[in-house]
Protein backbone atom coordinates (compact mmCIF):
# COMPACT_ATOMS: atom_id res chain seq x y z
CA UNK A 1 0.00 0.00 0.00
CA UNK A 2 1.50 3.73 -1.34
CA UNK A 3 1.80 5.27 1.75
CA UNK A 4 1.56 8.73 -0.04
CA UNK A 5 -2.21 7.76 -1.00
CA UNK A 6 -3.52 8.34 2.62
CA UNK A 7 -3.10 11.06 4.91
CA UNK A 8 -1.98 10.52 8.87
CA UNK A 9 -5.61 9.60 9.83
CA UNK A 10 -5.88 7.01 6.85
CA UNK A 11 -8.06 8.99 4.35
CA UNK A 12 -7.73 8.31 0.77
CA UNK A 13 -6.12 11.38 -1.02
CA UNK A 14 -5.12 10.22 -3.64
CA UNK A 15 -6.53 10.32 -7.37
CA UNK A 16 -10.14 9.75 -8.40
CA UNK A 17 -11.48 6.22 -8.98
CA UNK A 18 -13.57 5.17 -12.01
CA UNK A 19 -16.28 3.40 -9.44
CA UNK A 20 -16.71 6.43 -7.94
CA UNK A 21 -17.37 8.65 -10.43
CA UNK A 22 -20.02 6.44 -11.82
CA UNK A 23 -21.93 6.27 -9.10
CA UNK A 24 -21.90 9.95 -8.70
CA UNK A 25 -22.81 10.32 -12.15
CA UNK A 26 -26.24 8.10 -11.31
CA UNK A 27 -27.51 10.36 -8.50
CA UNK A 28 -26.81 13.16 -10.56
CA UNK A 29 -29.31 12.03 -13.24
CA UNK A 30 -31.95 10.70 -10.65
CA UNK A 31 -32.35 14.24 -9.05
CA UNK A 32 -32.54 15.94 -12.48
CA UNK A 33 -35.53 13.07 -13.58
CA UNK A 34 -36.89 14.33 -10.06
CA UNK A 35 -37.00 18.06 -10.55
CA UNK A 36 -38.11 17.37 -13.98
CA UNK A 37 -41.26 15.61 -12.78
CA UNK A 38 -42.25 18.33 -10.49
CA UNK A 39 -41.89 21.03 -12.61
CA UNK A 40 -44.09 19.44 -15.36
CA UNK A 41 -47.98 20.97 -15.40
CA UNK A 42 -50.58 18.36 -13.77
CA UNK A 43 -53.44 17.68 -16.65
CA UNK A 44 -57.29 17.88 -14.81
CA UNK A 45 -57.31 13.90 -15.01
CA UNK A 46 -54.65 13.76 -12.75
CA UNK A 47 -56.73 16.24 -10.44
CA UNK A 48 -58.53 13.46 -8.45
CA UNK A 49 -59.51 13.91 -4.48
CA UNK A 50 -56.92 11.55 -3.12
CA UNK A 51 -53.80 12.93 -4.68
CA UNK A 52 -53.27 17.25 -3.62
CA UNK A 53 -52.13 19.55 -6.36
CA UNK A 54 -49.83 21.30 -3.87
CA UNK A 55 -52.73 23.51 -2.22
CA UNK A 56 -54.78 22.88 1.28
CA UNK A 57 -58.23 22.07 0.05
CA UNK A 58 -59.53 20.50 3.59
CA UNK A 59 -58.37 19.38 6.41
CA UNK A 60 -58.21 15.50 5.18
CA UNK A 61 -54.95 16.70 4.02
CA UNK A 62 -54.00 17.36 6.73
CA UNK A 63 -52.60 15.33 9.82
CA UNK A 64 -54.31 16.74 12.80
CA UNK A 65 -52.75 13.99 15.07
CA UNK A 66 -49.27 15.71 14.22
CA UNK A 67 -50.16 19.05 14.20
CA UNK A 68 -48.59 21.39 16.48
CA UNK A 69 -50.95 23.48 18.66
CA UNK A 70 -49.99 27.06 20.73
CA UNK A 71 -50.63 26.75 24.27
CA UNK A 72 -53.11 29.27 24.04
CA UNK A 73 -55.37 27.55 21.04
CA UNK A 74 -56.06 24.43 23.44
CA UNK A 75 -58.96 23.86 24.75
CA UNK A 76 -58.87 21.84 28.32
CA UNK A 77 -62.34 22.42 28.83
CA UNK A 78 -65.46 22.48 26.89
CA UNK A 79 -67.65 25.98 27.15
CA UNK A 80 -70.50 26.93 28.69
CA UNK A 81 -72.60 26.15 25.38
CA UNK A 82 -71.71 22.91 24.85
CA UNK A 83 -71.91 22.40 28.57
CA UNK A 84 -75.76 24.15 29.31
CA UNK A 85 -76.78 24.87 25.75
CA UNK A 86 -77.09 27.49 23.53
CA UNK A 87 -80.46 29.16 24.93
CA UNK A 88 -78.95 29.60 28.53
CA UNK A 89 -77.48 33.02 28.88
CA UNK A 90 -73.92 32.67 30.80
CA UNK A 91 -72.37 35.21 32.77
CA UNK A 92 -68.29 34.86 33.45
CA UNK A 93 -66.64 37.20 36.21
CA UNK A 94 -63.56 38.46 35.68
CA UNK A 95 -62.83 39.70 39.38
CA UNK A 96 -63.89 38.20 42.91
CA UNK A 97 -66.44 40.12 44.63
CA UNK A 98 -65.04 38.38 47.76
CA UNK A 99 -61.80 41.12 49.28
CA UNK A 100 -58.94 39.37 49.41
CA UNK A 101 -59.03 40.26 53.11
CA UNK A 102 -61.79 37.75 54.37
CA UNK A 103 -60.88 33.89 53.79
CA UNK A 104 -62.89 31.86 51.47
CA UNK A 105 -63.97 29.71 54.33
CA UNK A 106 -64.39 31.57 57.40
CA UNK A 107 -62.79 29.94 60.42
CA UNK A 108 -65.17 28.59 63.41
CA UNK A 109 -65.95 31.37 66.39
CA UNK A 110 -67.00 29.64 69.81
CA UNK A 111 -69.10 32.92 71.29
CA UNK A 112 -68.91 33.37 74.79
CA UNK A 113 -71.04 35.39 76.58
CA UNK A 114 -71.25 34.25 80.38
CA UNK A 115 -67.41 35.32 82.27
CA UNK A 116 -68.28 31.88 84.42
CA UNK A 117 -67.68 31.47 88.01
CA UNK A 118 -65.40 33.82 89.20
CA UNK A 119 -65.03 32.42 93.24
CA UNK A 120 -66.90 30.08 94.99
CA UNK A 121 -65.39 30.41 98.66
CA UNK A 122 -67.23 31.37 101.53
CA UNK A 123 -67.06 31.85 105.03
CA UNK A 124 -69.98 29.18 106.18
CA UNK A 125 -69.50 25.99 104.52
CA UNK A 126 -71.59 23.47 102.32
CA UNK A 127 -73.36 22.01 104.37
CA UNK A 128 -73.92 24.67 106.75
CA UNK A 129 -75.42 26.17 103.74
CA UNK A 130 -77.56 22.94 102.73
CA UNK A 131 -78.81 23.57 106.27
CA UNK A 132 -80.56 26.33 105.99
CA UNK A 133 -82.05 26.18 102.47
CA UNK A 134 -83.65 22.49 103.93
CA UNK A 135 -85.40 24.80 106.12
CA UNK A 136 -87.30 27.50 104.37
CA UNK A 137 -88.25 29.47 107.30
CA UNK A 138 -84.81 30.45 107.37
CA UNK A 139 -84.52 31.64 103.54
CA UNK A 140 -85.52 34.98 102.39
CA UNK A 141 -86.07 36.11 98.46
CA UNK A 142 -84.67 39.83 97.98
CA UNK A 143 -84.76 41.97 94.95
CA UNK A 144 -82.46 44.95 94.56
CA UNK A 145 -84.27 47.71 92.64
CA UNK A 146 -83.50 51.18 91.91
CA UNK A 147 -82.30 53.70 89.13
CA UNK A 148 -80.21 53.03 86.90
CA UNK A 149 -76.30 53.39 88.28
CA UNK A 150 -77.46 54.01 91.42
CA UNK A 151 -75.60 51.53 92.83
CA UNK A 152 -77.26 48.24 93.43
CA UNK A 153 -74.51 46.31 91.59
CA UNK A 154 -71.84 47.69 94.00
CA UNK A 155 -73.67 46.86 97.09
CA UNK A 156 -74.10 43.27 96.17
CA UNK A 157 -70.46 43.41 95.82
CA UNK A 158 -70.68 44.97 99.54
CA UNK A 159 -72.52 41.71 100.54
CA UNK A 160 -70.49 39.42 98.72
CA UNK A 161 -66.97 40.92 99.63
CA UNK A 162 -68.53 40.44 103.37
CA UNK A 163 -69.51 36.57 102.57
CA UNK A 164 -66.20 35.54 100.66
CA UNK A 165 -62.43 35.36 100.67
CA UNK A 166 -62.15 37.59 98.12
CA UNK A 167 -61.85 41.69 97.44
CA UNK A 168 -64.27 43.11 94.95
CA UNK A 169 -62.52 46.11 94.56
CA UNK A 170 -59.11 46.34 92.27
CA UNK A 171 -56.59 48.24 93.80
CA UNK A 172 -54.90 49.14 90.78
CA UNK A 173 -57.44 49.62 88.48
CA UNK A 174 -59.15 51.24 91.11
CA UNK A 175 -62.71 49.57 90.10
CA UNK A 176 -65.32 47.15 91.67
CA UNK A 177 -65.64 43.71 90.30
CA UNK A 178 -69.31 44.00 89.06
CA UNK A 179 -69.27 40.04 90.52
CA UNK A 180 -73.37 39.98 89.77
CA UNK A 181 -72.12 41.36 85.67
CA UNK A 182 -71.72 37.60 84.40
CA UNK A 183 -71.97 38.31 80.65
CA UNK A 184 -69.04 39.82 78.86
CA UNK A 185 -71.63 42.89 77.11
CA UNK A 186 -72.46 43.90 81.03
CA UNK A 187 -69.27 44.09 81.94
CA UNK A 188 -68.17 46.28 78.61
CA UNK A 189 -70.92 48.66 79.14
CA UNK A 190 -71.32 49.00 82.38
CA UNK A 191 -74.90 48.20 82.91
CA UNK A 192 -76.30 45.27 84.33
CA UNK A 193 -79.06 43.53 81.23
CA UNK A 194 -79.79 40.27 83.33
CA UNK A 195 -81.56 39.74 87.26
CA UNK A 196 -78.97 37.69 88.48
CA UNK A 197 -79.78 35.55 92.14
CA UNK A 198 -76.99 34.92 94.39
CA UNK A 199 -77.47 32.68 97.64
CA UNK A 200 -75.45 34.40 100.83
CA UNK A 201 -75.75 33.94 104.29
CA UNK A 202 -76.61 36.86 106.21
CA UNK A 203 -76.80 37.70 110.08
CA UNK A 204 -79.46 39.67 111.63
CA UNK A 205 -78.89 41.99 114.78
CA UNK A 206 -79.40 38.86 117.11
CA UNK A 207 -76.66 37.10 115.12
CA UNK A 208 -78.76 34.22 113.92
CA UNK A 209 -78.12 33.64 110.32
CA UNK A 210 -80.27 33.50 107.56
CA UNK A 211 -80.40 32.55 103.70
CA UNK A 212 -81.02 35.62 101.49
CA UNK A 213 -81.37 34.70 98.26
CA UNK A 214 -80.51 37.72 96.51
CA UNK A 215 -81.59 39.57 92.83
CA UNK A 216 -79.53 41.82 91.36
CA UNK A 217 -82.10 43.61 88.86
CA UNK A 218 -81.10 45.78 85.90
CA UNK A 219 -81.98 49.49 86.26
CA UNK A 220 -82.60 50.45 82.57
CA UNK A 221 -86.14 51.22 81.85
CA UNK A 222 -85.70 48.89 78.87
CA UNK A 223 -84.91 45.78 81.01
CA UNK A 224 -87.75 46.23 83.24
CA UNK A 225 -89.48 43.20 82.86
CA UNK A 226 -86.21 41.56 84.57
CA UNK A 227 -87.17 43.67 87.46
CA UNK A 228 -90.75 42.71 87.46
CA UNK A 229 -89.83 39.10 87.09
CA UNK A 230 -88.13 39.18 90.19
CA UNK A 231 -90.73 41.28 92.64
CA UNK A 232 -93.22 38.23 91.60
CA UNK A 233 -90.58 35.89 93.15
CA UNK A 234 -88.95 38.11 95.70
CA UNK A 235 -90.39 38.44 99.31
CA UNK A 236 -89.33 41.86 99.84
CA UNK A 237 -87.31 44.41 97.89
CA UNK A 238 -84.67 46.90 98.43
CA UNK A 239 -84.73 50.13 96.76
CA UNK A 240 -81.47 51.73 96.37
CA UNK A 241 -81.34 55.87 95.87
CA UNK A 242 -78.16 57.40 94.93
CA UNK A 243 -77.37 60.03 97.68
CA UNK A 244 -75.57 62.44 95.39
CA UNK A 245 -77.74 62.20 92.74
CA UNK A 246 -81.32 62.27 94.79
CA UNK A 247 -84.37 60.48 93.63
CA UNK A 248 -84.62 60.25 89.78
CA UNK A 249 -87.87 59.86 87.41
CA UNK A 250 -87.32 55.77 87.77
CA UNK A 251 -87.93 56.00 91.25
CA UNK A 252 -92.15 56.50 90.62
CA UNK A 253 -92.26 53.29 88.84
CA UNK A 254 -90.06 51.58 90.93
CA UNK A 255 -91.61 52.57 94.44
CA UNK A 256 -95.46 51.69 92.33
CA UNK A 257 -94.05 48.23 91.43
CA UNK A 258 -92.84 47.47 95.02
CA UNK A 259 -96.18 46.36 97.13
CA UNK A 260 -93.95 44.37 99.57
CA UNK A 261 -92.34 45.42 102.80
CA UNK A 262 -89.96 48.38 101.42
CA UNK A 263 -86.23 49.03 102.38
CA UNK A 264 -85.12 52.30 101.13
CA UNK A 265 -81.35 52.53 101.20
CA UNK A 266 -79.47 55.53 100.35
CA UNK A 267 -75.67 54.79 99.33
CA UNK A 268 -73.03 57.65 97.98
CA UNK A 269 -71.02 54.87 94.99
CA UNK A 270 -68.65 57.57 94.91
CA UNK A 271 -66.93 56.71 98.19
CA UNK A 272 -64.31 53.94 96.65
CA UNK A 273 -64.70 50.75 98.76
CA UNK A 274 -66.95 52.25 101.38
CA UNK A 275 -70.66 52.63 101.11
CA UNK A 276 -72.88 55.13 103.67
CA UNK A 277 -76.33 53.29 103.88
CA UNK A 278 -79.35 54.89 106.08
CA UNK A 279 -81.94 52.33 106.21
CA UNK A 280 -85.60 52.52 107.42
CA UNK A 281 -88.95 50.77 106.68
CA UNK A 282 -91.99 52.41 104.93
Amino acid sequence: MDESLYDEFGNYIGPEIESDRESDREEEDEELEERADDMRPMSDDEHTPGKPNGWLTSTDDVDMDNQIVLAEDKKYYPTAEEVYGEEVETLVMDEDEQPLELPIIKPVKNLKFELGVKDSSTYVSTQFLLGLMSNPTLVRNVALVGHLHHGKTLFMDMLVEQTHHISTFDQDSEKHMRYTDTRIDEQERKISIKAVPMSLVLEDSCSKSYLCNIMDTPGHVNFSDEMTAALRLADGAVLIVDAAAGVMVRFNSVYLSVCLGLCVVRTVPTCGNAITMNSYFA
